[in-house]
């Protein structure tokens, strides 16, 4: 017999859901055996972090007595089976922050931060996807076409041209898209 693969394993998973009945214990666990295998292998946690049951406190190193007894000691324990990214940023905090402070490229609280610091993606200009017409450029050339009356006569003509230049290609463009 062949060994369950991670995706034979979701395609039993969505039959059975697909019919409704309750699914045996046994069959649950032989998924997550299957899950365990393939996804982790023979890989061991990198570390165990634990931080007491319905605390808000940031996670902590797990001692070894603490993985072998989280319920007596009323902890919650997390095994981290990854190492983190290499060169990853550290977190910044205002200065004079004693715990309570934020982030300065995450946004993220000190007390609940992880070992690495991801700053949110930049927020999108939402300006750039509203229409735009290329004649509302028009009224601020005239408005420079009329200001340039106060400067020198050689920046007054360069200025009064490429404003005459501009106003006539944008004219001369609507003309052409206009149907």
């Amino acid at each position: 017999m062949q060994t369950p693969t991670v995706a034979s394993t979701v395609r039993a998973m969505r039959r059975a859901g697909a019919a409704g009945e309750p699914v045996p214990a046994e069959v649950a666990a032989a998924w997550a055996k299957v899950f365990m295998e393939q996804l982790y292998g023979s890989q061991k946690p990198v570390r165990y972090e634990c931080r007491r049951r319905g605390s808000r406190e940031p996670w902590e190193e797990a001692e070894p007595e603490d993985v072998a007894n989280p319920r007596r000691r009323n902890l919650i324990i997390r095994a981290l089976y990854l190492h983190p990214p290499v060169g990853k940023q550290q977190h910044r905090w205002p200065p004079g922050s004693n715990g309570d402070g934020r982030c300065l490229d995450c946004d993220e609280a000190e007390w609940l931060a992880g070992p690495d610091c991801r700053p949110h993606a930049p927020l999108r200009d939402h300006r750039s996807s509203m229409p735009f017409r290329i004649t509302w450029l028009i009224q601020p050339l005239e408005q420079l076409h009329y200001l340039a009356k106060n400067l020198n006569p050689f920046d007054r003509d360069k200025w009064r041209k490429e404003a005459t230049y501009l106003i006539d290609r944008i004219r001369d463009h609507e003309k052409g898209s206009q149907p």
